[in-house]
C-alpha cells in the first residue's frame, strides 16, 4: 500500500471509529477467563489494543477509558503508522446510565485538514464544530453524539437490552447531522488466541447508503468487543483485539 498521503490510515482509522463497541474485560488476551457482569453494570475504566488490518498493512489503536470525575469520564484512542499519526478524545457526563456528550477533539498528523472539535452546549441544544478552515453550528436533537459518546452509549444499551430491537442514532460529525441504525442478527462462536467466545453479530448501516460494519460482541465478557468488519465499497477492514485490562492502575 502506498503511502503518499494519509487516506490508507484514515480508511482504517474511520473503520474503526463508526462501529466500536468497546466494553471492559480481564486480561482476555491472555486466556483468563473474565467474570461474569450483571447486566446493570455502568462502565468501568480499562484499557485495550486492537490490531487493525488492510490490503497487508496492520496498524495497532490503543484506547483508554477513564472515569475523570464523579459523572465525568473520558474515552480516548491513539494509532500511528509511520509518521502518520491519530488522536481521538471524547468528555462524557454518564448519569442513570445515559451518556451526555460534553466535548470532542479529533487530531490527525501530519497536517489539519481532517481536524475537528465539538463543543456541546445543551441549554442552547446546539453544538460548535471548528473545523480546520471553518466553524459551524449544529442544532441538536436529543439525543445526539460524536463518534465516541455513540460508542459508549451502544456499550450502555446493549448492557441494559435496549438493543433486543434495532435502534437509531444521530450522529454529530463535521457539522452535519447523520444517522445510523444498529441491529443483532445472529449468535456466533469465534476463536480468540485458543479461546471459543459466545459472540452476538451486530449489524450497523448508514441511513441512505449501502455500507455496513459488522460488529461480534462477547456477552459473558460484559460484551467486550472481539471482532469488527466495515465494508466499503469493494474494501475490507478488520479489527481484533489484542489484549484489555479492567480498572488499570495509572502512571
Amino acid at each position: 500500500m502506498h503511502f503518499k498521503n494519509s487516506k490508507p490510515l484514515r480508511a482504517i482509522w474511520l473503520s474503526l471509529s463508526l462501529a466500536t463497541l468497546l466494553a471492559s474485560a480481564n486480561a482476555v488476551a491472555g486466556g483468563e477467563p473474565a467474570p461474569e457482569v450483571a447486566p446493570d453494570v455502568n462502565l468501568k475504566p480499562y484499557r485495550a489494543t486492537y490490531r487493525i488490518a488492510k490490503d497487508g498493512m496492520v496498524a495497532e489503536v490503543k484506547r483508554e477509558l477513564q472515569q475523570v470525575s464523579g459523572e465525568r469520564w473520558q474515552l480516548s484512542d491513539s494509532a500511528r503508522i509511520l509518521f502518520f499519526s491519530l488522536k481521538e478524545s471524547a468528555d462524557v457526563q454518564l448519569r442513570d446510565r445515559r451518556i451526555t456528550p460534553l466535548n470532542y477533539r479529533y487530531r490527525q498528523g501530519p497536517g489539519k485538514k481532517r481536524d475537528q472539535d465539538i463543543h456541546y452546549d445543551w441549554d442552547s441544544a446546539t453544538a460548535r464544530v471548528e473545523l480546520d478552515d471553518k466553524t459551524r453550528t449544529v442544532e441538536l436533537g436529543e439525543p445526539s453524539y460524536d463518534r465516541l459518546s455513540l460508542q459508549l452509549q451502544l456499550r450502555l444499551d446493549l448492557l441494559t437490552g435496549q438493543l433486543e430491537q434495532p435502534q437509531s442514532y444521530r450522529l454529530v460529525d463535521r457539522g452535519r447531522i447523520k444517522h445510523y441504525r444498529i441491529e443483532k442478527i445472529e449468535e456466533e462462536i469465534l476463536s480468540i488466541g485458543k479461546r471459543q467466545i459466545q459472540t452476538v453479530k451486530l449489524r450497523q448501516q448508514s441511513e441512505g447508503k449501502d455500507k455496513e460494519t459488522f460488529i461480534w460482541a462477547a456477552p459473558d465478557l460484559d460484551y467486550l468487543i472481539v471482532k469488527i468488519v466495515h465494508e466499503d465499497d469493494d474494501e475490507r477492514y478488520e479489527m481484533r483485539l489484542e489484549s484489555a485490562s479492567l480498572s488499570p492502575a495509572r502512571d
